[in-house]
């Protein structure tokens, strides 16, 4: 594992443990942003993965966007997804509930991405920053 996964991982691992222990609230880079909780089936591994993750409801839907900060991959959890879309999220204080995740086709999927956008403007720069397709997911 390279020195840039492993300082991700652990940087994951401290904000999954800081969501726990206070009901969903973190601090650093996610402060005052909607975080949470995806456990995925890894895609090769079979394991079960936690990934903090922002989201954001819109319509009283759930989505999730794969924007890895504009980086040329997505990152792991849409791989995951992908392969096996059943998960399970934490949100607050809320108990682990299961879901199913929804990749949108595009033209949904640039809908929802422009009021992503509206709220978040980052993800306009990760947009810019990259020539994949950042894809979006709703769980439902």
């Amino acid at each position: 594992m390279s020195d840039d996964m492993a300082a991700e991982r652990d940087f994951n691992q401290r904000n999954i443990e800081e969501f726990r222990r206070n009901g969903g609230k973190v601090g650093g880079p996610f402060e005052g942003f909607p975080l949470l909780l995806l456990t995925s089936t890894g895609a090769k591994s079979g394991e079960q993965r936690v990934s903090p993750v922002g989201y954001f409801d819109i319509d009283g839907r759930i989505y999730i966007v794969g924007s890895a900060a504009g980086r040329e991959s997505s990152p792991g959890w849409v791989f995951n997804l992908r392969a096996n879309p059943t998960a399970s999220v934490e949100i607050g204080a809320d108990p682990p509930r299961a879901v199913t995740a929804r990749e949108l086709p595009r033209d949904e999927r640039d809908r929802i991405y422009a009021t992503v956008v509206e709220r978040a403007p980052g993800f306009g720069e990760y947009q810019q920053r990259t020539d994949r397709v950042i894809p979006v997911f709703e769980l439902v």
